[in-house]
């Protein structure tokens, strides 16, 4: 039942309410003490594995999968966390050498060990907000970058080690997503504790550093992986590969709700940053891809895809008009163009109700406000 309650909970708008239930069971049963009795085990074991571990395996396993999805809805929607896991990294690589252990409980586990880090990453965060020391600040952030990056080149090792697993390069492709994702959050959570920005050294790395993390992780969701084979073995008639984006024909709302929310991430920074126009324009074309790959399998996901939608095109509007005042403004001498447009205004203040109301992504509202001698990003999420 706790199972059906969790999958059920990725599916639907009361994922909250559901994942807490699910939790409440969970509890109620005490499945964290059987993660406890199973590690006991694990640490005196010196006979062959019996049944009684591999029971106490496949409840940890529910423990551990309730508890994954329990943090991305406190992470990144804004739910107060309900319970702490008490767990470390190397219990959960001793769970990845568990005879038990199947390919999808690798995904399982290195999302849990994710989130933990970003857990820990954004309490630190958190004690920033009353001295604003940008010094020390930077060294937190300086050091979760560190740990994600340590953490995506081990789970890269497991999963490459894994020779067993049906498809370990979309695994690959998905730990990378994963890893981008986090550090899109970390960079503009630390932005968040600033309110208003006046674009200090930092505060524009922290914005730059977002945008970066979110143009490759538009590329990784653009990626067709697939697994190397000799120039022989390919065939004519063989069918192309699957693309990485296929898989979101049966994905839960928060992987459309975050691949939504990044596209449209990418466009906005973009834009505020005044990045070169063939970057914008190439982002966008990628955009569109993004696009027309999801509109072959949307199923059931029309809201998060018409936000794509309209994300695209209010970025075009703008583009287009920014190109036009541009090419004005060249035909007249000593003009200059100051401020934004209609298109462009329209655009940056676009945000859709699903991320005011269900997730909590940062870094949305964030605005660019010129003032002459200089430049003012304000995040209206601190300010309303």
């Amino acid at each position: 039942m706790i199972q059906a309650i969790t999958v059920m909970a990725g599916y639907t708008e009361n994922g909250m309410l559901l994942v807490a239930l699910a939790l409440r069971f969970a509890m109620q049963l005490r499945l964290e003490d059987t993660v406890e009795q199973l590690m006991v085990k694990l640490s005196t074991r010196s006979a062959p594995i019996s049944e009684e571990e591999n029971y106490l395996y496949r409840l940890a396993r529910v423990w551990h999968g309730v508890c994954n999805l329990e943090l991305f809805f406190s992470l990144d929607g804004g739910k107060m966390p309900a319970t702490v896991l008490r767990t470390t990294s190397r219990r959960i690589r001793a769970l990845v050498n568990h005879p038990s252990r199947t390919s999808p409980d690798i995904r399982l586990l290195s999302q849990l060990e994710l989130n933990i880090l970003r857990s820990n990453a954004y309490v630190n965060i958190a004690r920033h907000s009353q001295d604003l020391d940008e010094s020390s600040l930077r060294s937190t952030v300086r050091d979760t970058a560190i740990e994600l990056s340590l953490w995506l080149e081990e789970w890269s090792t497991i999963i490459c080690s894994d020779t067993a697993a049906p498809d370990r390069p979309r695994a690959m492709t998905n730990l990378h997503i994963q890893y981008e994702w986090a550090l899109i959050t970390l960079y503009l959570k630390a932005l968040s504790i600033f309110g208003d920005l006046l674009m200090t050294d930092f505060q524009r790395e922290m914005v730059r550093s977002a945008k970066e993390a979110a143009v490759r992780h538009l590329q990784h969701l653009l990626e067709t992986p697939t697994t190397p084979s000799s120039p022989n073995s390919l065939s004519p008639s063989q069918p192309p590969s699957p693309t990485y984006l296929s898989t979101f024909k049966w994905a839960i709302d928060f992987v459309w709700a975050k691949c939504a929310f990044s596209v449209l991430l990418v466009l906005k920074l973009s834009l505020l940053l005044r990045d070169p126009l063939p970057s914008i324009i190439l982002l966008l074309r990628d955009a569109h891809q993004v696009l027309e790959e999801l509109h072959k399998i949307t199923v059931g996901h029309i809201a998060y895809f018409q936000i794509l939608q309209t994300s695209v095109e209010k970025c075009e509007g703008a583009l287009k008009e920014h190109m036009a005042r541009l090419e004005q403004a060249s035909g007249v001498e000593g003009v200059e163009i100051g401020g934004r447009g209609d298109a462009e205004d329209d655009f940056q203040e676009y945000a859709p109700s699903e991320f005011v109301f269900e997730w909590d992504f940062p870094g949305l509202n964030l605005r660019h406000v010129p003032l002459g001698w200089q430049d003012l990003f304000v995040d209206l999420d601190s300010v309303l």
